[in-house]
């Protein structure tokens, strides 16, 4: 059996670096490992309504000279956007604030601020009971665990890359604050598609943010045509 290590190669695209409502573009990498490439954004803190986008971009040398976006058979740019609290990977909810009657949703279940906590009626008190709400078997919402410190519950995807998490709220009397922690997404992109026959032959990945974030890229190529060399700083192979 071949190791992964033996079918693909990974490198940065964009080392993790903190952006605030900004966008900064990686170092172009030439496209010379593999015939696809799969570009992984991997995303920190967002407040509500704030996005991070991740787009590709072509060039014919390292230095990034004529640079211009990757684009699909239609002429639009290859790109992908996460929006906090919508398919994210760990969320956040604030309830310091809350009243009765304010309605927490997490993956289209509603969960209800009362004055004691009911899991079978999907109603909690504080956060220790959204969390027990959340984590019921039967009444709960399935593929995610949920914890709390004090009074904001942590949402995660469980397993990680086998769920998300999109929060939502209804404030009646008081107010929640939802926030994300951790979001991802990738574009996985034929490198036939990138404009070799003008010399086109190098690739960055631009990120775009409205958020105060922390942000970073992954490079995977992959259906090499021969064993790559994946030469690190350190690395263990069992």
């Amino acid at each position: 059996m071949r190791r992964l290590t033996e079918l693909s190669k990974t490198i940065i695209g964009l080392a993790p670096q903190a952006l605030n409502n900004t966008n900064v573009t990686g170092r172009y990498h030439a496209t010379t490992e593999g015939r696809r490439l799969r570009a992984w954004l991997l995303g920190g803190a967002m407040a509500a309504t704030k996005t991070t986008k991740l787009e590709l971009l072509q060039a014919t040398d390292s230095a990034g000279t004529a640079a211009k976006a990757v684009t699909d058979g239609n002429g639009d740019a290859v790109a992908v956007t996460v929006t906090a609290n919508a398919d994210v990977t760990v969320g956040t909810v604030d309830l310091t604030a809350v009243a009765d009657t304010d309605v927490v949703t997490v993956n289209d279940v509603d969960f209800t601020k009362a004055a004691a906590t009911d899991v079978t009626a999907r109603e909690f008190a504080d956060a220790a009971g959204l969390v027990l709400c959340i984590n019921n078997s039967v009444y709960g919402v399935p593929g995610v665990l949920a914890s709390a410190v004090g009074a904001v519950v942590t949402i995660v995807a469980e397993p990680a890359g086998g769920e998300t998490i999109t929060l939502d709220k209804t404030e009646n009397a008081g107010t929640i604050v939802l926030a994300t922690t951790e979001a991802q997404a990738f574009i996985d992109l034929e490198l036939g598609m990138l404009d070799f026959d003008n010399g086109f032959r190098w690739i960055a990945g631009k990120v775009t943010t409205t958020a105060n974030s922390v942000v970073a890229v992954l490079f995977d190529h992959y259906d090499t045509r021969f064993t790559p060399a994946q030469k690190v700083g350190a690395s263990s192979v069992a």
